[in-house]
């Protein structure tokens, strides 16, 4: 595996200060970039589970780079029985990371969350994609 490129190691450093107390794992890729999982992120309604792990790759490029898509646990349901939004929104039946670079991954729901203003991503660092998703996904 290459060595983590510098906006990568940047930005997990600031993912880490946004999340100190939680137990979040990175394995580097071919390209010096990083599928990352946040363990316990909070949940809880609109949801039937109080947490969940999110994941995301983020690339070499990080961070001139959309970070997209997001993961999260498989078995994620919703308090009122409703299922989850369609695809794009929620893609069921997906495993973290999805690029077969190992074989160590997660059954996952897949959060589909591009962002489609490319001239914007630099004002859109990989932590602001996250937080965005999470509200989005409780807004749900």
């Amino acid at each position: 595996m290459a060595e983590l490129k510098a906006g990568v190691v940047a930005t997990l450093e600031t993912i880490r200060n946004h999340f100190p107390s939680h137990v979040i794992t990175t394995r580097a890729t071919a390209t010096g970039g990083a599928h990352v999982i946040i363990e316990d992120v909070p949940l809880g309604p609109p949801y039937n589970q109080a947490t969940t792990w999110v994941g995301f790759h983020l690339s070499d490029a990080c961070p001139y780079d959309d970070t997209y898509p997001f993961y999260v646990r498989a078995d994620l349901s919703r308090i009122d029985g409703a299922p989850l939004r369609c695809p794009p929104l929620h893609s069921t039946g997906q495993v973290f990371p999805a690029d077969n670079s190992t074989t160590d991954t997660r059954d996952a729901t897949m959060v589909s969350r591009r962002q489609r203003d490319q001239a914007s991503f630099v004002f859109e660092s990989p932590l602001s994609k996250l937080i965005k998703v999470l509200k989005w996904m409780l807004e749900q």
